[in-house]
């Protein structure tokens, strides 16, 4: 199996600044990997980049970027032009739930941008780059993260859903057209993972159908995934059997009244979206 190493020395990563993206960024400086980190958190990114360095002795950059604004994408591949980028973590996302007619427009077109756009403005601009890469001597790789409910669409989610089958569907395409060109592109379908926004949406893990996994024990797992080659990975070996034998109605059900609940939560706070870009 490949060492991720050699999808150094540069790799870069969006949403990193908590949750799942912070994860990735600790797994890869463990595995050697200079580290561009991207959010909108400036101080967490400065925090977590240096702490890295110490640790791991890794460069890192912080590029400071809210991705749901159209054409965002865009200064984070201009601050990564002179680097060897071996791999990008396309990991920012977000969503609040409620109904689809409750929201409005302007804050679903934003969203739309976050968990679908930017994946493919990133992926068009960092392609070519890999391509290149994966043609010569040295591995690159791209990493799409969606969601578990990309699977189905989710009532009070339908927006995310949605989005997020779009994320699934074009890094299981991808998977195959770009393996002629040794890039390597493999999709996460995170479900009960331990990330802030469990508590973002006000729910109770005590609760939670499965009890969540933490984060870093998903990256790593995924990792062994990606690393094996394979299209996509459900973090969890008891989310996969569940996805495997739960009725897609059921599914669907069960999904939708938790997130119902947390719409009801969510409705007693001020509006916000949870991001973790």
């Amino acid at each position: 199996m490949v060492e991720i190493s050699l999808y150094g020395p540069w790799a870069v990563i969006t949403g990193a600044s908590s949750g799942i993206g912070k994860a990735f960024a600790e797994h890869l400086a463990a595995a050697g990997l200079n580290l561009v980190l991207a959010a909108r958190s400036t101080d967490k990114l400065h925090a977590l980049g240096d702490e890295l360095s110490r640790r791991h002795g890794i460069a890192h950059r912080v590029v400071t970027v809210d991705l749901s604004r159209p054409g965002a994408a865009g200064a984070l591949t201009e601050a990564t032009g002179e680097l060897d980028v071996g791999l990008l973590v396309s990991n920012a996302g977000g969503g609040r739930p409620g109904q689809l007619l409750d929201q409005q427009l302007q804050d679903l077109h934003s969203r739309l941008t976050l968990n679908a756009v930017t994946h493919l403005d990133l992926v068009h601009a960092f392609g070519p780059r890999l391509v290149a890469r994966g043609r010569g001597k040295h591995q690159a790789g791209i990493v799409l993260v969606s969601a578990h409910g990309a699977l189905q669409g989710l009532p009070n989610m339908a927006h995310e859903s949605a989005a997020k089958a779009y994320v699934l569907n074009l890094g299981e395409a991808l998977h195959h057209e770009l393996a002629p060109a040794g890039v390597n592109v493999t999709v996460m379908l995170p479900g009960n993972v331990d990330t802030p926004i469990i508590d973002a949406f006000g729910l109770d893990r005590s609760a939670l159908p499965i009890r969540p996994q933490p984060a870093d024990r998903a990256v790593a797992e995924f990792m062994r995934a990606f690393l094996k080659g394979r299209a996509l990975h459900i973090p969890g070996r008891l989310m996969r059997l569940m996805t495997r034998v739960m009725p897609r109605g059921l599914a669907v059900r069960v999904n939708g009244r938790m997130l119902a609940q947390a719409a009801r939560n969510l409705a007693e706070r001020p509006p916000a979206t949870a991001k973790t870009s």
